[in-house]
């Protein structure tokens, strides 16, 4: 799932208001107006987030960041196929966690 940047704005982030989710992106419909919240970066059923390589956006998590290049290029070429889709959750996670 994807929004593309010509339809969609993007107003901010937000901490996510879902037990299994971190932060979400707030989008507007350039159209509708009607605003479409995408959730991404997991947390695991016990409560615990998983760790990124560097949390740059609101840093409620940046006490898991773990900063090992290695692990960040596993992460990219994991998720190579979701990560250039603009404005799909995979992109945002990309972007402002790894």
């Amino acid at each position: 799932m994807y929004y593309p940047k010509k339809d969609y704005t993007f107003i901010k982030f937000m901490k996510s208001d879902k037990k299994d989710k971190k932060y979400y992106a707030l989008l507007k419909n350039k159209k509708t107006r009607k605003d479409k919240k995408l959730y991404f970066g997991a947390i695991k059923k016990d409560g615990t987030p998983y760790d990124q390589y560097k949390d740059n956006v609101l840093g409620y998590y940046s006490k898991y960041n773990h900063l090992d290049k290695a692990r960040r290029q596993r992460y990219i070429n994991r998720h190579k196929n979701d990560i250039n889709k603009e404005y799909s959750p995979s992109w945002f996670s990309l972007k402002f966690l790894w």
